[in-house]
């Protein structure tokens, strides 16, 4: 799952309701818990990730996705992609990735504009050798 900002989502007049009634924070802890229960783990993907304007596919990153944009075609392999769709299968591959590293660092895909002298984080890349995209390649994409 994303780790959201919630704090910063509830500054949203639009939202702030809807996100508050919804109880975000006791989902998540209650999801965590059950998946301990079933020996299950709960993977966090860094907020920043570009779940959305990633390919899941062929691993393309578009420049620009805007909110308005449900619905979108990689201009690399040309596949069409559900934007929610799309971010949940990246975000479970990058979920995976992290698990198979051990806990390993999530790939930020751009620099952060940070007030913080916290690290940045540098471009996501897909790598090839595996197979991280099983149902394009079945379509015979990526």
């Amino acid at each position: 799952m994303e780790n959201l900002h919630i704090k910063g989502m509830l500054r949203n007049r639009k939202l702030s309701k809807s996100i508050s009634d919804v109880g975000w924070g006791m989902f998540i802890n209650f999801l965590d818990y059950k998946l301990k229960d079933s020996l299950g783990q709960l993977v966090e993907i860094d907020r920043f990730f570009p779940s959305s304007k990633t390919c899941s596919c062929c691993g393309h990153i578009v420049d620009q996705l805007p909110l308005d944009i449900r619905e979108w075609d990689c201009p690399k392999c040309k596949s069409h992609h559900d934007r929610d769709g799309n971010a949940s299968q990246n975000i479970r591959t990058e979920g995976i990735r992290i698990l198979s590293m051990d806990g390993g660092n999530p790939v930020l895909a751009e620099s952060r504009r940070s007030k913080t002298n916290k690290p940045q984080g540098g471009k996501a890349f897909v790598d090839e050798t595996g197979s991280p995209h099983p149902i394009c390649n079945q379509m015979g994409v990526g």
